[in-house]
């Protein structure tokens, strides 16, 4: 029932505003087109303060809060994700509550939100006996188990490897010829491929999250000649040291970082890039933070 038959019904039936051809529906009908057109505008700016539902100059003016101009040639959906970006910037800045809704916006709720992920631990040094080195594992863990390698550039014998801070060491006992290596693992040792877990004593040191003091020792140091002290046929001067070349590899959890996962179907369902995923993460994620995007199926 339209307006002006609603405004009839309320009049008594002798002015006969029924009827269609009297002068008074017509007036009637008049009325209610300006009512109805002083609604849809008072609806209309009821939404204008709305950014899903404003459009057009409404949108660009509430763009104007945040200083975001809407972008040479950019319709007002485009315009309308890049504004609810600022505001998740501007109210919840880098938190994962704010990312998880820009998430939403841009490829719906098929992502995912890794915090602290993992990566492949590596250190390298080359050492002569009783020469010492500082690491730490650079992950929000407290202590891990590495993976050591140990390659001899010279023949070697009785190597072994302490955490001084921690009393922790691990040594093998025999020799480890020129280009030979040694793998230690938990539960297994390998010297080129085969097992020589029997000759291994002591525990593998745990690389701590607070960096701390290593050292590498074998038998030569104990015959390492020194000004004053040298045995004249016993000891060896440092010229003629052998060296081993150390590579420790663990698994680490980053620290101040996160991974969005993201399927490759979802991105080019969405139209956007990885590397547009990228620039927004880089302008909401908190200083010092690393965001990594990572797309899943391709």
């Amino acid at each position: 029932m339209s307006r002006a038959e609603r405004i009839c019904e309320r009049l008594p039936k002798f002015y006969k505003s029924w009827m269609r051809s009297s002068t008074l529906y017509r007036v009637i009908e008049a009325i209610s087109i300006e009512l109805n057109a002083c609604g849809d505008e008072v609806a209309k700016m009821m939404k204008s303060h709305w950014i899903d539902t404003a459009s057009g100059m409404d949108l660009d003016m509430l763009g104007s809060i945040f200083r975001l101009r809407r972008a040479s040639g950019e319709d007002d959906e485009h315009y309308r994700v890049r504004l609810k970006r600022a505001i998740a910037d501007f109210t919840g800045g880098g938190t994962i509550y704010s990312i998880s809704s820009m998430l939403r916006e841009l490829v719906g709720d098929d992502f995912n939100i890794v915090e602290n992920p993992p990566a492949e631990g590596y250190y390298e040094v080359k050492v002569m006996s009783g020469d010492t080195w500082i690491l730490g594992s650079e992950s929000v863990e407290e202590s891990t188990l590495p993976e050591i390698v140990l390659e001899a550039e010279d023949t070697i014998e009785n190597p072994e490897i302490v955490n001084v801070d921690f009393k922790e060491s691990i040594s093998f006992k025999g020799r480890v010829e020129k280009g030979s290596r040694l793998t230690i693992r938990v539960d297994e040792c390998l010297l080129d491929g085969v097992n020589v877990t029997d000759r291994i004593s002591g525990v593998i040191p745990k690389i701590r999250r607070r960096q701390s003091t290593w050292r590498y020792s074998e038998l030569i140091k104990e015959r390492i000649g020194v000004f004053d002290n040298a045995k004249f046929d016993e000891s060896i001067f440092t010229t003629s040291i052998p060296k081993a070349r150390i590579v420790f590899k663990w698994l680490r959890y980053r620290p101040a970082a996160f991974t969005v996962q993201l399927r490759k179907e979802s991105l080019n369902r969405s139209g956007i890039s990885k590397e547009y995923v990228q620039e927004i993460l880089n302008s909401m994620k908190a200083a010092g933070v690393d965001a990594i995007v990572e797309v899943l199926g391709g």
